[in-house]
Order: structure tokens, then C-alpha cells, then sequence
């Protein structure tokens, strides 16, 4: 059974190490410096502790297995800022032996449930990532058409979901 948790400090350092195997095949493919698997404690410290991120533990059968963040305010590669209502999916990260069995949509689809009044919502990836896609597409986000090449090689795939109804939650 798959559920979520708002994060805590006491969860970083491991939600570090899931994080670090969970990109590390990504970085090995494009060397991006932005990586996560690259970032330190203080990558996952400083977003607990700000107001323009809103971070969660994903759990399978009570054992973290992952994390996920949306960013809250300010601009993404591909929104110059956001508005009320609009959120970015900036990071979904499962573990290895967990990927491909749907954990991740699943943990999209119930974090949604705890974003005030979302409207809009957005997230980017390489675009080469079927994988990606996929879990994208099945949580409901669909192509915008829009890409931006961030590194040679490297072109981020512009995806958004549009929230028709109403949903009340944490934020």
C-alpha cells in the first residue's frame, strides 16, 4: 500500500540516500552538475525549511521508499513565476526496486489531494525518460509541446495537468 507524509528532519539523511540512488543512472547517462544525486544534506534541510517548497516522504507497506517536492513560489524553466493555485513538481524520486510498480504515480495522485486549491500544475524531465512519461501521463500531466535544452544533450520536456475542481488541503 502506497501513502505519503509531510517530511520531517529526522527523515533527511535517509531520504538523502534514496534520492542518491534514485538519480545517480540519470547522472551517469547526461554528468548534469544539477543532479540530485550530487546534492548534499542541506538540498533536502533547506526545502524543509522553506515557505516556497512543500516536501513529501513516500511510504510502500509503511517503509519509505521515496520522496517527492513541490516548489510552491517563485519561477521554474518553464513558468517565469507562479501564480495562486499553480504548483511545480520539482522532484519525484523512488528507489530502484521500487520504480516501475506505479509508486510514484500513486504518491503523485495523493499528494495532489493535499494542495490548496490547486489549479495548475507542472513538472519537467529529459525528455528522453519514457519512464518519466509514462508515470507522468498515467497521474494525469500532459505534453505542452514546450522544450529547453538545459546542457548539450540534455532537452527538458515541458508536461502540465489543469485542476477543474475544487480541493481543499495542508497549504
Amino acid at each position: 500500500m502506497i501513502g505519503i507524509r509531510l517530511t520531517t528532519e529526522n527523515e533527511v539523511n535517509e531520504l538523502l540516500e534514496i534520492q542518491r540512488q534514485a538519480f545517480l543512472p540519470i547522472y551517469e547517462e547526461y554528468h548534469d552538475e544539477g543532479n540530485p544525486c550530487l546534492r548534499g544534506r542541506e538540498d533536502i534541510t533547506c526545502r524543509l525549511e522553506s515557505p516556497n517548497f512543500l516536501y513529501f516522504t513516500i511510504l510502500c507497506d509503511g517503509k519509505t521508499v521515496g520522496g517527492l517536492m513541490y516548489k510552491i513560489k517563485g519561477k521554474t524553466p518553464f513558468v517565469e513565476k507562479l501564480g495562486r493555485g499553480e504548483y511545480y513538481l520539482s522532484r519525484v524520486y523512488v528507489l530502484p526496486e521500487n520504480q516501475g510498480k506505479g509508486v510514484a504515480t500513486q504518491a503523485i495522485l495523493l499528494s495532489e489531494k493535499h494542495l490548496k486549491n490547486p489549479k495548475k500544475l507542472y513538472v519537467d524531465f529529459p525528455e528522453k525518460l519514457q519512464k518519466n512519461r509514462r508515470c507522468y501521463e498515467k497521474a494525469g500531466y500532459c505534453d505542452t509541446g514546450k522544450r529547453l535544452e538545459t546542457e548539450p544533450g540534455m532537452v527538458l520536456a515541458a508536461f502540465e495537468k489543469t485542476i477543474k475542481h475544487k480541493k481543499f488541503g495542508l497549504l
